[in-house]
């Protein structure tokens, strides 16, 4: 504790508060006192002293406060001097806390004091619910077509105002192979699956790090953190269907996770410790590892074969930093198969045939290669880059599902008027022909800004989605 007791008082600026129940968290916050703070975590136990009764709160983040059950001070005392901030608190927690944090209140518990006698915090473990035990593993797919009629979407075309779903800052997108869920990853660790027909949310999480798809649509692999703003410790594969976990535990590896990708049967996951893991789709059950893999960036899918794109980054100064190259692994051997040295960007047809790369310099290039033989298909040139600017801010490649289409975001710089627009333009894959550009921060109703496309797709039925920070989700008929 860096201080007395009874001094701090909770806020957290970027809160809105607009309704009663917001409003009644604010005021809750501002009237707690500090008991302790949990050291290496954005934790922080405090007290109510304003209540009828006395009532005591674990504090996440200076936003979320979740009152600790039958727990009274004179009990707090006691397991406190006990333990001291060593997570025994948990076992005061209730479900709607435990769905909030989306935590496993007694496998946290079990895991903090796993090298404490049992007989000392048996009372602690007694307060909540005894797990099931573990049964077998029953596949769960995408809910049935036919329970509802498919609805094909009413869009925009590319040279219309977009219809905007308006999400958290999103990052990342991506549809199932039948275009009829869109799974969207947001800056704020949070994930989000819609109907993309009627353009309904299904379901949602919090503290997602990453995501991937499976081939198939039925599964979305979520690397989770255990709470906002920390490394991710899990992998947890859930049906895209209805967001449930497919698995009784998720599979922890120990270091923290960065990145994740579904190629094929399997799902392959980038740690802190330069390593690979090869896991079983279906089953979480390890494959193998691939060893000394440094730097990587983002995966993807090849067909059955792996893409890595590598480069350093600077945390200081928050840029990639260093030569760029993407790689193919071939997953049965672990081994390098191909590397593109300069490439910054990739993007693979379902079927690994066609693989995209792009490379940056005083103007961005994107070489279609056709895998089997290495052979360049096609190379389209982009815009320039502004000299000042971070090269890859906005550059993106995306397939469609059949292969016959590339679409590409990038940010080009206009010497002329110095001026630097965010652009989408899609092309024919095949015959490597521009068929429509737009200008990315064109919107009627707002100025024009420019700004990133951090995640493209397009699906089956001709929709290009774009996630922006800036504008949302952004929806065209292409």
């Amino acid at each position: 504790m860096d201080g007395p007791p009874f001094y701090e008082r909770f806020f957290n600026e970027h809160g809105d508060y607009f309704d009663k129940k917001s409003i009644d968290q604010l005021n809750l916050r501002m009237r707690l006192k500090l008991l302790a703070s949990v050291a290496g975590e954005s934790n922080e136990l405090a007290i109510d002293y304003f209540a009828e009764e006395p009532t005591i709160y674990l504090v996440h983040r200076a936003d979320a406060a979740y009152p600790l059950k039958d727990l009274t001070f004179s009990d707090f005392v006691a397991w406190f001097s006990k333990f001291g901030t060593w997570r025994w608190y948990f076992a005061f927690l209730d479900k709607k806390a435990e769905a909030s944090l989306n935590i496993d209140l007694r496998a946290e518990l079990e895991r903090a004091f796993e090298d404490v006698p049992a007989e000392e915090w048996a009372p602690l473990l007694a307060r909540l619910p005894k797990k099931k035990a573990p049964g077998p593993v029953r596949p769960q797919g995408l809910a049935a077509t036919s329970e509802q009629p498919v609805v094909r979407p009413s869009l925009p075309s590319l040279k219309q105002p977009p219809v905007v779903l308006d999400e958290d800052a999103p990052r990342g997108v991506a549809f199932s192979p039948d275009g009829q869920r869109l799974a969207v990853w947001g800056a704020n660790y949070q994930l989000f699956v819609y109907d993309a027909g009627r353009r309904e949310r299904l379901w949602k999480q919090k503290h997602a790090a990453a995501m991937g798809l499976s081939a198939d649509g039925q599964t979305v692999a979520v690397l989770e953190q255990p709470r906002g703003n920390e490394p991710a410790d899990r992998l947890v594969l859930r049906a895209c269907a209805t967001g449930k976990p497919l698995q009784r535990e998720p599979w922890r590896p120990g270091p923290a996770l960065t990145a994740v990708a579904c190629v094929g049967g399997r799902v392959v996951v980038a740690d802190t410790t330069d390593t690979l893991h090869v896991l079983d789709l279906a089953t979480q059950r390890a494959l193998k590892t691939v060893p000394r893999v440094k730097n990587v960036r983002r995966l993807g899918a090849a067909g059955d074969r792996l893409l890595a794109h590598i480069q350093a980054y600077d945390p200081g100064t928050m840029q990639l930093t260093g030569p760029s190259a993407v790689k193919l692994f071939d997953l049965e051997t672990g081994a390098v198969v191909t590397t593109w040295a300069g490439a910054a960007v990739f993007a693979a047809s379902a079927d690994g045939a066609l693989v995209a790369l792009g490379t940056i310099g005083k103007r961005s290039v994107v070489r279609i290669v056709e895998l089997e033989s290495g052979r360049v298909l096609h190379e389209l040139q982009g815009g320039a880059i502004h000299p000042d600017e971070t090269p890859d801010a906005g550059f993106h490649l995306a397939f469609s599902p059949d292969g016959a289409r590339l679409v590409v975001s990038e940010r080009v710089y206009d010497p002329a008027s110095k001026t630097v627009t965010s652009t989408v333009s899609l092309f024919d894959a095949k015959q490597g022909t521009l068929v429509e550009r737009v200008d990315l921060g064109r919107d009627p109703e707002r100025p024009r800004i420019t700004i990133d496309a951090e995640g493209l797709a397009l699906s089956v039925d001709g929709v290009l989605c774009v996630a922006a920070d800036a504008y949302g989700l952004r929806i065209w008929q292409v």
